[in-house]
């Protein structure tokens, strides 16, 4: 019995020593991550000013044709530049592997493609501690004063870090993958994140096109009509069954996404979110990593080798 006690005692006097432990490294955890807050806030790297001096005065179709000729775009409009592709590939072109040109979504026509690609861009600036809030929100509405005004900050941001540096051209295998994209689809009038357009009526959706009327010399079998007319209705019931499903679907991941932001923003469940956000970011070739997740993942490395040395 004697035995027995001290054996208890020497099990419960581990265990406490190794909760001290474990509490003197989440204390040093939490002292590390704040001072790399502190420092982070600290070492800012300021961006240009464009004021009425420093703006070029460019119209534009030279601004058009200074993104088209860096990218090898063909852009006709400046409110295309909604889709962030251009900016995360010039940025990728002043600072390498800040982005990766592999993630970018080159064929977005989407809002939520457009965001995607957008915190691609802004994620580039706070990785390489630059001070400068995209403003996402406005680019995405596809308006050309928003776009044309932060593509005068951009060229003379590009024109400052570009400096000394030469043949700054997108590769020419990416270049034909982004213009073999879609033009951005422009949705009419201010719409937030998890709205869907409506979908088109089942009226609208049987309607006959001008110009395709039968023949009249040409005779076909009431019942081959009834059939094609059968046809019709259920391929017209199966897309608003599929449009009003991916509305819904959309609108709910909408909801997850900005509930997941929230969470990061207050540091709830950051691991949990960051691998859900990875999973609704995913591309077509794969698993892509957010950035919310990639900017996370590096601080935790960075915390992680502190608290070993």
């Amino acid at each position: 019995m004697v035995c027995i006690a001290k054996t208890k005692k020497q099990a419960q006097v581990i265990e406490q020593r190794r909760k001290e432990q474990q509490f003197k490294r989440i204390c040093g955890r939490i002292s590390v991550r704040a001072n790399s807050r502190v420092m982070h806030k600290t070492e800012l790297k300021p961006t240009v000013a464009l004021t009425s001096a420093t703006v070029e005065k460019m119209s534009r179709h030279e601004m058009l044709e200074w993104v088209n000729s860096t990218v090898h775009g063909q852009h006709k409009k400046i409110e295309e530049l909604c889709s962030g592709v251009a900016y995360c590939q010039m940025m990728e072109l002043l600072f390498p592997n800040c982005i990766g040109l592999k993630r970018i979504k080159t064929t977005a026509k989407l809002e939520h493609e457009f965001l995607y690609n957008l915190k691609l861009f802004q994620a580039a600036f706070i990785k390489l501690n630059f001070d400068k809030s995209v403003p996402i929100d406005r680019l995405m509405k596809a308006k050309f004063q928003d776009n044309f005004e932060f593509l005068q900050w951009f060229k003379k941001f590009f024109d400052t870090h570009s400096a000394g540096k030469e043949n700054l051209r997108v590769p020419a295998a990416h270049a034909a993958a982004a213009q073999n994209a879609p033009k951005p689809i422009r949705k009419p009038g201010a719409q937030t994140l998890g709205t869907a357009k409506p979908s088109a009526t089942k009226q609208e959706l049987l309607k006959t096109p001008k110009g395709t009327q039968p023949h009249e010399e040409r005779q076909v079998s009431p019942s081959s009509i009834q059939t094609l007319q059968q046809t019709q209705v259920q391929l017209a019931e199966q897309i608003l069954t599929t449009e009003h499903e991916r509305d819904t679907y959309y609108k709910k991941l909408a909801e997850i996404e900005a509930i997941l932001n929230a969470s990061l923003q207050n540091n709830v469940h950051m691991d949990w979110c960051n691998r859900a956000l990875t999973i609704l970011y995913a591309t077509d070739d794969g698993p892509a990593t957010s950035p919310a997740d990639e900017l996370a993942h590096e601080h935790i490395e960075g915390i992680s080798l502190e608290t070993d040395v």
